[in-house]
């Protein structure tokens, strides 16, 4: 007689966290999942209803949430997923580093859905497409359920636009959208404006008063304490985990969400108060997770003349760090960590060695463009040395200043527009001084600086941002100071190189002998993405 099998028929949840505690699912490191410094993220994990927005800082568990979120509803609510991240890059190490690894450490149950296919999931029939966003045809021939744009802020903003039309024939018709936030208007910020706005409120234990955390009215930072904007009593951290959303705007039919360090126990309070001391867009996008769009932020005549100082001997000490624009005429800026104390320029190469003999800076940049040949010379000749290259970090966005490794050594690159809006608030804010002579140089100094404006652009996936331009081009003791504050920022890499003993021959400037061939490696680091625009190479 044939033995007979018995089909066995699975469980169908419509509950997520029934599911994740009978199913005993773990994290993608193995462990179960501890949501006690981060009980705001349960609300969103538990959200079913189809269009969802989160702004969320950096950091805090939102990808695997929603990696979460669309396991279930393929699963258990039959959905199909398109799953979308800024590039085709960003997916593979997403699928790679988070969802193939949940999937490894529940194999039991998620038999059936393979985990060497990148850019496809299926179980049971029902998929998860994983697409980048960089193409606007990507989202054209695949529909779904539920759409889930993770790093929307950092996506083609046409094509999440288009992905829209990829829901029309479910009646679902889901939109999941979360990110670090961007600049002010892109698709994540305007989903927030219509959403409900929920915010996560605590309850003060003293005056019993409900309040959401904000920066910089809930912080007291003399005392690195969290306080009551209504009582000034202290907010502990349990106070903070048994918080809860309140809908600022009831009534909207999506729903939303926002997340910021100041709601995370585990995060320590002084990070956050060092932090809001660097780059203004890095504090308000990944710790705060609050859009930026930068103010009127311009540094005139009074400003400088505010920070200039006769002290010279008060400004020159320490280690000294040389910064240098090259063009027809060279611009050069010496400074240390308290301020500027030479600014000047020079024509001949040669008189850039006796400038590094003469000041015997720890650390240097020069500027790589317009032709790369003084700039490696230099790099090559002098170990302190380093060309500077504007770029974006598409592999770490919340990363504005970065070295060169391996073949890319000698180079710092770094984000143009935040380096300069970093350096312009410690100038306003008179972190530093300017020593320099109030000379000839020095009036064009502070006219350069006057000359710069900012500038609202549209990048090729329709992203806003602002820049900032020259009114007339003549912006060179600008740059030369942002090299010196570059060179600053990595300390240099060896001892001064300029003078040498035992006969050893100083190294000389560029001639006919040594004149280097531009290579495509500097080509195409400083053109990335920036080739039509001169004021990135």
């Amino acid at each position: 007689m044939a033995r007979q099998h018995k089909t066995i028929k699975e469980k169908q949840y419509f509950s997520i966290l029934q599911w994740l505690t009978e199913q005993g699912i773990v994290s993608e490191k193995g462990e179960p999942f501890d949501w006690r410094n981060r009980p705001f993220l349960l609300d969103i994990l538990t959200d079913m209803h189809p269009l969802q927005v989160v702004m969320a800082c950096a950091q805090v568990g939102k990808s695997v949430t929603f990696a979460l979120k669309t396991l279930f509803a393929v699963k258990h609510l039959r959905f199909n997923v398109i799953y979308t991240m800024p590039t085709d890059s960003d997916v593979r190490e997403f699928v790679a580093s988070k969802f193939n690894k949940i999937l490894q450490a529940n194999s039991s149950e998620f038999r059936g859905m393979a985990a060497d296919n990148v850019d496809r999931k299926e179980l049971n029939d029902r998929f998860v497409f994983f697409k980048g966003t960089v193409s606007e045809s990507a989202p054209i021939s695949t529909s779904a359920d539920v759409l889930v744009h993770d790093e929307v802020s950092r996506s083609n903003q046409p094509a999440i636009e288009t992905y829209k039309s990829r829901t029309k024939a479910s009646p679902y018709r889901g939109r999941w959208l979360f990110s670090n936030p961007g600049p002010e208007r892109d698709e994540l910020d305007l989903a927030w404006n219509k959403s409900d706005q929920r915010l996560w409120q605590v309850q003060c234990g003293t005056c019993r008063e409900w309040q959401d955390l904000v920066w910089p009215d809930s912080v007291d930072q003399a005392l690195v304490r969290y306080r009551c904007r209504s009582c000034d009593a202290t907010i502990t951290d349990d106070m903070r985990r048994r918080g809860k959303y309140v809908q600022m705007n009831p009534g909207s039919n999506i729903h939303g969400y926002r997340i910021s360090h100041l709601m995370c126990p585990d995060i320590p309070l002084a990070d956050i108060i060092d932090d809001a001391q660097g780059d203004p867009g890095y504090f308000n996008n990944f710790v705060l997770g609050l859009p930026y769009t930068p103010g009127d932020l311009q540094l005139t005549k009074a400003t400088i003349q505010d920070i200039w100082t006769p002290n010279f001997e008060k400004v020159d000490t320490g280690a000294r760090f040389l910064g240098v624009d090259v063009g027809n005429m060279k611009h050069y800026v010496v400074r240390t960590m308290a301020g500027i104390v030479k600014i000047g320029r020079f024509t001949k190469w040669e008189d850039l060695d006796s400038i590094i003999a003469t000041w015997k800076p720890q650390a240097g940049v020069i500027d790589a463009m317009p032709d790369n040949t003084a700039a490696k010379h230099y790099v090559d000749t002098y170990p302190f040395m380093e060309m500077s290259f504007f770029k974006e970090n598409a592999d770490n966005p919340q990363t504005i200043v970065w070295r060169g490794e391996g073949e890319r050594s000698g180079i710092v690159y770094s984000h143009r527009d935040r380096v300069l809006d970093l350096m312009f608030t410690e100038m306003l804010e008179a972190r530093w001084l300017i020593a320099a002579p109030a000379d000839r140089d020095f009036g064009d100094f502070i006219r350069h600086f006057e000359t710069l404006r900012r500038e609202k652009v549209t990048n090729n996936k329709g992203i806003e941002r602002y820049i900032w331009a020259s009114t007339t081009g003549v912006d060179h003791y600008v740059f030369a100071s942002l090299y010196a504050w570059l060179a600053m920022t990595g300390g240099g890499d060896g001892a001064f190189f300029g003078t040498m003993t035992g006969g050893a021959e100083k190294p000389t400037a560029i001639n006919a002998e040594n004149v280097y061939d531009p290579s495509e490696l500097f080509r195409a680091a400083n053109y990335d993405g920036h080739a039509a625009d001169q004021r990135y190479g």
